[in-house]
């Protein structure tokens, strides 16, 4: 019987990880003669307590079904975080895809709350994403920092598009390879948990047209779930930008995001937000001091 989808994602999923953990930092000795960079199978399958032979099944896509212990003694041997461990648990446990026609579904619609929500918060950038990176709605902060997003097509309107298709991209990301690299993860992260969504594998598959460097990341399975951190940005007119953001959960069917960026008060980033949001209110009086 030929192998499933998700025994051959699986399988690369095991390939990938395996071939990124050094012996030194799993604690095996490497050899002066040692070559591989990355661990044999027959160390992983020995760290994990399986048989080689069964390992090798499991990389080689011929394995159905691990069980959880199998499958939480291999996150353990490879050093997964939280959210690597769960998707290789989702993995080893997927039955096969469903023999359905596609539907294409339309983007879910925000709640009136969350938009208004999103709108009062000032000189805050924030936007409302779906969990495969498209950019539902967005205040006048965002499009100030970015750009208005409604010069895009719906279709392009997705922050993962972004990162590797517009060209203005690595112009405003400061560290572009690393929010571009969060995104792909992001995206893997969802389709993980909505294997099905065709609009999540239509834009993998456009994507992975489109850019050699999107298909190179998505080829190392990295996955991450939704976190904060810090985004550094190029502003064409204030400079350089350092904003923390943060993820709420908006509640739903949809597992929609609002994502707000802020700055510490008193900080270079925090006076151009609040300047530019001056500017936002007053655009006639702004415009006579410049003229």
């Amino acid at each position: 019987m030929a192998p499933s989808a998700a025994q051959h994602e699986l399988a690369h999923f095991l390939r990938s990880y395996r071939a990124r953990l050094t012996p030194e930092a799993a604690g095996l000795p490497r050899s002066s003669t040692r070559r591989l960079k990355g661990l044999r199978r027959a160390e992983v399958a020995s760290m994990a307590g399986i048989s080689p032979e069964y390992y090798t099944r499991l990389e080689q896509g011929r394995q159905r079904h691990p069980s959880p212990d199998v499958l939480d003694a291999l996150a353990t041997a490879l050093q997964l975080d939280d959210d690597a461990r769960l998707h290789l648990n989702r993995l080893g446990t997927a039955g096969p895809a469903r023999q359905a026609d596609p539907v294409l579904v339309s983007a879910p619609s925000v709640p009136l709350a969350t938009l208004q929500l999103l709108h009062s918060l000032g000189p805050w950038p924030a936007h409302v994403v779906s969990p495969m990176r498209d950019i539902l709605a967005w205040n006048d902060a965002e499009a100030w920092l970015l750009f208005d997003f409604s010069e895009l097509p719906a279709s392009h309107r997705n922050f993962a598009w972004f990162a590797f298709c517009d060209p203005r991209a690595p112009e405003l990301l400061a560290e572009w390879e690393e929010t571009a690299r969060s995104n792909v993860h992001r995206l893997r992260h969802a389709l993980a948990a909505d294997p099905h969504n065709e609009r999540g594998r239509q834009l993998v598959a456009e994507l992975s047209r489109r850019s050699t460097r999107f298909a190179a990341i998505w080829e190392e399975h990295g996955v991450r779930g939704p976190t904060t951190g810090r985004h550094l940005f190029h502003h064409p007119r204030a400079g350089s930008l350092d904003l923390v953001y943060t993820a709420y959960v908006v509640p739903g069917p949809h597992n929609l995001e609002l994502v707000v960026l802020t700055a510490d008060e008193g900080s270079p980033t925090y006076e151009a937000l609040q300047r530019a949001a001056a500017e936002r209110r007053a655009p006639d009086a702004d415009a006579g001091r410049a003229g």
